[in-house]
């Protein structure tokens, strides 16, 4: 699993922030080309995250080192919230998922370590999800987690 730290205060981009920094080895990072896309992603849900408990957003996110001016989140921010929660996040996280829990199965894994897994108490839960899932055929974004080849836009 990657490593996490953290820098925080002085030390942090934006300063009294905090910069998350995630480590990769080579062969982790060469699996995920899309890094950048998905940081991004991610880092939108975060700022979201922080602008619905403050209320404020970065006023200008391109500027550089120091304390960056704020401004009042509006509708926009909002939309671009959804935005990479809907587009860009659930769909690559529920494709992730969905091979991690093949995968699981195609390993022997038990119905037990599912359901702590995905958070269950009933082994049944776990059971009939699994069941559902090798029903249907992988989808566009479960592909995309075993390739890394993006479905196409419509």
């Amino acid at each position: 699993m990657p490593d996490i730290s953290f820098r925080e205060g002085a030390a942090a981009t934006n300063r009294d922030g905090v910069d998350i920094v995630i480590s990769l080895t080579a062969n982790e990072a060469a699996a995920v080309p899309e890094l950048g896309p998905l940081a991004d992603a991610f880092s939108g849900v975060l700022e979201g995250l922080a602008a619905l408990r403050s209320g404020r957003v970065p006023a200008d996110p391109d500027q550089g080192p120091g304390a960056r001016p704020e401004r009042d989140a509006d509708a926009e921010t909002w939309a671009a919230v959804i935005r990479a929660v809907e587009q860009q996040l659930r769909p690559r996280l529920e494709g992730i998922r969905d091979a991690a829990m093949r995968a699981h199965a195609a390993d022997s894994g038990s119905y037990g370590q599912l359901a702590r897994a995905l958070g269950v108490t009933a082994r049944s839960t776990a059971q009939y999800r699994r069941d559902k899932l090798k029903e249907q055929m992988p989808s566009d974004w479960e592909i995309w987690a075993l390739t890394g080849k993006a479905p196409t836009q419509d």
